[in-house]
């Protein structure tokens, strides 16, 4: 499942995402690989992983499946097909997506994402410090689809930093 680099992809089908974190990369990657953790934080706004659909194993080649419910329609539900490509604790996560068919089965069509945490000085709603600058990087993606994959990644950090807050 990780037939392509995302740097051999063409750059205008190409999201990067950078958000800063006030928290550690050790506790980032861990709300990623964390089951009860990531059913908390993961998913745009008005969807939710279905905690009993999720299967995680946080190991190179180990499988990353979950179905996602709409919080208004109940009806409608999102599954998502993922494999762990690479893995460097606490600072890379990379992901091959099969995207689903209509039966909501995984298809041959996949999508890169790498999540890359790197200590840093970060800018947060709570002002200046030590932090994580989170970079997101995941294609190939048209061009229509990069601004609503970025507004769900917004939602999803925002919801992620307001969990490791607490």
């Amino acid at each position: 499942m990780n037939q392509f680099e995302l740097e051999d992809l063409d750059p205008a089908e190409v999201l990067t995402y950078r958000h800063e974190f006030s928290a550690t990369p050790e506790e980032i990657y861990g709300a990623f690989l964390d089951p009860k953790l990531f059913v908390q934080w993961f998913g745009p706004k008005e969807w939710k992983v279905i905690p009993s659909t999720l299967t995680l194993e946080p190991v190179t080649g180990g499988r990353q499946q979950f179905v996602m419910r709409h919080t208004v329609n109940p009806k409608y539900q999102a599954p998502m097909y993922m494999r762990f490509i690479e893995m460097k604790e606490p600072s890379l996560i990379e992901y091959r997506e099969a995207l689903p068919t209509p039966q909501g089965k995984p298809s041959d069509t996949l999508v890169g994402l790498r999540i890359s945490m790197e200590p840093g000085t970060a800018v947060t709603e709570d002002g200046v410090g030590e932090g994580t600058i989170v970079t997101l990087t995941q294609g190939p993606l048209p061009q229509a689809a990069q601004e609503h994959s970025r507004e769900s990644w917004v939602g999803s950090f925002a919801s992620l930093a307001e969990l490791l807050a607490r």
